[in-house]
């Protein structure tokens, strides 16, 4: 290899990292609510507002990780990883709860995620070098 080159890591390695940084930031973000909630700090009627701006938080966080190491475009890969997160968000609830609506309380965490990874992918963009004069 040439000396000053650095490797292209795989595509799937970027967004792999960004869903895991938005899963880590969202279950965290839990723990740290449920001991808020337990303590009597936080009121439980603002529990499910926070736990939608925990969801945008930790999507954002991971969609700004993927947008910067994909090799594809910001707004497509910060997308890409909210999409991984909503889908992990979906089969989860589907997989250990009945009877959760979608249209409700539900769909709103989804469409935090979506927000998110559009935020991210907004706010992700790709840092520009120092240009070389002639």
């Amino acid at each position: 290899m040439a000396k000053g080159k650095r490797q292209q890591a795989a595509p799937w390695a970027a967004f792999a990292q960004g869903g895991l940084l938005a899963l880590g930031v969202y279950l965290l973000g839990l723990l740290l609510l449920a001991l808020l909630l337990v303590k009597g700090t936080v009121p439980e009627r603002s529990a499910f507002p926070a736990v939608a701006v925990l969801c945008v938080l930790a999507v954002l966080c991971g969609g700004l990780v993927a947008a910067r190491r994909s090799p594809w475009g910001t707004l497509p890969a910060a997308l890409l990883c909210a999409v991984l997160f909503a889908a992990v968000l979906a089969a989860v609830g589907t997989g250990f709860w009945q009877g959760i609506t979608w249209t409700g309380r539900g769909g709103i965490l989804l469409l935090c995620a979506l927000g998110g990874g559009v935020l991210a992918g907004l706010l992700g963009g790709r840092r520009r070098g120092k240009r070389k004069r002639k």
